[in-house]
């Protein structure tokens, strides 16, 4: 006992990787197992060059994983790697340009349990070379030109995984595949049926026939395989679920998008162990309660790019749900109901349906038991909210934009304490006032750009720490002095969480920009530490407003709101407002000729000034020499029409 344990620790002391430069261009380093090292020999011109750089510095005791990708290597002899000397496990020749390989080169390799073959030119599977690999447990022949699998291929006892993904294989004899087999991939061929191959494959945990041409899987696999947890079937032409997946009791992982399924027909309801099913991209049109009546595992469920008009209940038994896809359907309403006891759901994405309309639970149920952190409603038909969300106090980030929503009720968001991300850009907002109403102590980021937004006053004054407001390319002419006196950014995550920062609100193209006093209103704003950002299209000074304003605004503001339009953005670029330092308030009302609030002792606010009467000046010049030469072209009188008068008596 004492000297097998002396010898053993003899051995693995001798286990190690010559000096580099010994087997240049080759490398070497150790492997992940207790006793193998790795060695690389990639893009060698030839067998010779290999058997140059290694012969010599190994032994038999090295368990070695040996690596030639991507070299030329058609000059192997007979017993090629068995003159290397060293005990070799793992056998890669991928990316060889091999045509063919003959027998004899593995001859003495009888401890080889990985063969990669894999990104060669080989037309057929090499079962002449199979005696010599006995114990071989992983064959990858994977994009190779192999046609066709037969039954004579693999008299191997102990292959348990087969990969031959992206060939051209449209046959598969019916007893070709081992019925050991663990692991299969047969993805990206083209395949019309499996021809009853898989049906008696016991054994089997994960299968994957993705990117073929197969239409039907019922009969085709084996019913009741107690290990099979995985199927990818993605990218075929199945028009219905395989009634055997109702006896697959370990199945975790279904993927069956970019089909053409119609239903489920319940064939999903006995899965107890499934946790990740994908029917995306299929003609599902109908949902049934008994469809996953017993899938409690179930943790993600996507459903997109479908044409479901209605959930029909048949989530309520999914416990464990964390994540719902249903964008790209038909759904027309939206009931809570459909989700309450899913504590666990976290993400629903509904978006890219017909939603108009979305109910809350019973008034009488008083505690919901929904969690949902992040909501996706955009790109649907919403016109209100009717405070179908008020009650939703995990949520993180809403999405309602692109849709009908012309007003925000004071009840639509009230506690959402933990909302994070608003967006509401691209409806047919007038107003935020509500906000200003509603508390959401967490909000950062509000998006509400391309609304009919016209003049925030008090919108803000619910939103403490906001930090990011996107109000681009609406019709917005006045911002009330009180819109962000209670807001102070605050960051709200992250290593510097707590941290005062500068609300940004954005302004690309609104009225506001050409305003004369946007200087005074940029400095106005710093005070309150925001920064107004955005670059608008102006027309000259001399057609701008200049009125007096109402003392709660910044901004000009018209008498009716008809006159908004003439305030629109048009066609001349103006400089993006400029960052201030020091910043001041006019008088409440610049017609009372009352003196400043702050005096503005910034040199960039008088460089700016003198730029805005330059630019005045220069437009009314421009304007006098274009009446001047019309005053010309009226009196000038055209020779063409003199010409019967004498030459004296012609202009």
């Amino acid at each position: 006992m004492t000297s097998a344990l002396l010898l053993t620790m003899i051995n693995v002391s001798m286990i190690h990787c010559p000096i580099s430069k010994d087997i240049m261009p080759c490398t070497c380093r150790m492997g992940t197992g207790p006793l193998s090292i790795s060695v690389q020999c990639a893009g060698m011109n030839s067998f010779t060059d290999v058997y140059s750089a290694l012969h010599g510095h190994f032994n038999m005791h090295d368990r070695v994983s040996l690596s030639v990708a991507g070299s030329s290597i058609d000059d192997m002899p007979r017993a090629a790697f068995k003159k290397l000397n060293m005990s070799i496990v793992n056998l890669y020749l991928n990316h060889d340009n091999l045509f063919k390989v003959d027998a004899e080169i593995f001859e003495g390799l009888c401890g080889v349990t990985l063969l990669n073959l894999a990104d060669n030119f080989i037309d057929q599977v090499p079962e002449h070379i199979m005696s010599n690999l006995p114990h071989l447990g992983t064959l990858d022949m994977g994009r190779t030109k192999i046609r066709e699998l037969k039954d004579s291929n693999f008299k191997i006892p102990q292959l348990e995984c087969l990969l031959v993904p992206g060939c051209l294989i449209t046959t598969i004899e019916k007893n070709a595949l081992p019925t050991e087999l663990r692991k299969l991939h047969l993805g990206r061929n083209a395949l019309t049926t499996l021809n009853g191959t898989i049906r008696g494959l016991y054994q089997l945990n994960w299968l994957l026939i993705n990117d073929n041409d197969i239409q039907d899987l019922e009969g085709e696999l084996p019913e009741g395989a107690p290990k099979l947890y995985m199927i990818l079937a993605s990218n075929n032409k199945i028009e219905k679920l395989p009634s055997a997946l109702m006896t697959l009791p370990a199945l975790k992982s279904l993927f069956l998008q970019h089909n053409r399924l119609k239903s489920l027909d319940g064939y999903l309801s006995k899965s107890r162990r499934l946790e990740r099913v994908n029917l995306d991209n299929n003609i599902i049109d109908t949902l049934t309660e008994s469809d996953f009546k017993e899938t409690e595992s179930l943790e993600h469920l996507f459903l997109g790019f479908n044409r479901i008009t209605t959930l029909n209940n048949s989530l309520l038994s999914l416990r464990n749900l964390q994540f719902l896809n249903v964008t790209m359907n038909l759904l027309e309403e939206f009931s809570f109901e459909e989700i309450i006891g899913l504590e666990k759901l976290s993400g629903i994405d509904l978006s890219f349906n017909k939603i108009s309309s979305i109910r809350g639970p019973p008034t009488n149920l008083v505690e919901w038991n929904i969690k949902v952190t992040d909501l996706k409603l955009d790109h649907n038909e919403i016109q209100s909210l009717n405070g179908s969300l008020s009650g939703l106090r995990e949520l993180n980030t809403l999405d309602l934009s692109y849709n009908k929503m012309k007003k925000i009720a004071p009840d639509d968001f009230i506690g959402l304490d933990k909302l994070r991300f608003l967006y509401i850009s691209h409806n047919y907002l007038k107003t935020l006032e509500e906000l200003s109403g509603t508390f959401l102590p967490k909000l950062e980021v509000l998006k509400a750009s391309y609304n009919q937004l016209t003049i925030l006053e008090k919108d803000f004054q619910g939103l403490p720490i906001l930090c990011h407001a996107d109000l681009a390319n609406n019709q917005i002419i006045a911002l009330g002095r009180e819109l962000v006196s209670k807001t102070r950014c605050t960051l709200g995550n992250g290593a510097n969480e707590g941290t005062w920062d500068t609300l940004k609100i954005f302004l690309q193209d609104n009225p506001i920009l050409c305003d004369a006093a946007l200087p005074e209103i940029s400095a106005y704003m710093e005070i309150n530490h925001t920064r107004i950002y955005g670059i608008s299209h102006c027309p000259p000074l001399s057609e701008q407003p200049i009125t007096s304003k109402p003392n709660g605004f910044l901004g000009y503001i018209p008498e009716t709101t008809s006159a908004i339009a003439a305030t629109s953005p048009k066609t001349v670029e103006t400089v993006k407002p400029l960052p201030y330092q020091v910043a001041g308030a006019t008088a409440a009302n610049q017609g009372t000729q009352t003196a400043p609030l702050v005096t503005i002792s910034n040199p960039l606010q008088q460089s700016i000034n003198d730029s805005l009467k330059l630019s005045k000046l220069a437009s009314e010049i421009q304007e006098l020499k274009n009446r001047v030469e019309e005053l010309a072209t009226q009196i000038e009188v055209k020779p063409e029409k003199h010409e019967d008068l004498g030459e004296n008596r012609k202009p």
